[in-house]
């Protein structure tokens, strides 16, 4: 008996920090902490309903970019840019929760709580338009592989459902919900237009403090939403005044 017990406990411990180095990728250490702290087994998430705010971005040309050059060097250049926008998510709390290609999709607010979720949100695309993205687009200037990038970035706030998801043989985190679409589709709104940023009213509304700078842009219908979204801006984003129209989302 103490010695099944002691390979019990070995287990455990095994799998603990297994799930630790796996989660520590995608959350700050201290969220790894609160999270097996919290889950009923120490060991994985059941789903949860939190507020929270869903980000979406996008490296705006980059599928054409990549044409023109060998996989390594699309890989290359992916990996520099995802460092540089994977750190300011996780600097700022956020929980990365998927790469698409050149996108990401993070989550403020889940799966531990936080009540300036907006705020975390906001921050960060901030960081990323102002220091991330120039940044990168230095690197590659320095490489010769162009003048660099606009990117997208979507947020929107309301309740998600935050767990992990997938079969026995292979768990996903994720975050789902009309949130979670919405905040895609508010990304989708950015191509074509001259906004690198839109946020969503519910985003505005759940922010601790709304700062100045905020910019109306206009209502919008997104597919599968009954009522009008109102959609923010910066007004400084990188804007690139001119005409436009908003996509079809």
């Amino acid at each position: 008996a103490a010695g099944a017990l002691s390979v019990q406990l070995v287990t455990v411990a095994f799998e603990r920090e297994r799930v630790r180095d796996l989660f520590s990728r995608f959350v700050p250490e201290n969220v790894v902490d609160e999270v097996l702290a919290s889950a009923d087994d120490g060991l994985r998430l059941g789903g949860v309903q939190r507020e929270a705010t869903v980000m979406f971005t996008d490296l705006r040309g980059f599928t054409t970019f990549a044409e023109a050059l060998t996989p390594d060097h699309v890989i290359d250049v992916l990996n520099h840019y995802l460092s540089e926008m994977s750190d300011a998510i996780l600097d700022h709390g956020g929980t990365l929760v998927a790469y698409m290609g050149d996108g990401i999709m993070a989550v403020f607010g889940a799966p531990i709580a936080q009540s300036d979720h907006a705020d975390r949100a906001l921050a960060c695309a901030r960081e990323m338009l102002a220091v991330r993205l120039p940044r990168f687009n230095g690197w590659l200037h320095e490489q010769e592989l162009g003048s660099g990038f606009r990117m997208g970035i979507g947020l929107n706030s309301g309740r998600v459902m935050s767990g992990n998801v997938g079969s026995e043989r292979r768990v996903e985190y994720t975050a789902v919900g009309d949130t979670t679409n919405s905040a895609a589709r508010i990304e989708q709104l950015t191509k074509g237009t001259p906004h690198q940023l839109m946020l969503s009213g519910s985003t505005r509304e759940a922010l601790t403090v709304p700062p100045d700078d905020l910019l109306y842009v206009e209502q919008v219908e997104l597919r599968g939403r009954r009522v009008h979204t109102t959609i923010w801006s910066l007004t400084d984003d990188g804007t690139d005044p001119g005409k436009w129209t908003f996509p079809s989302v």
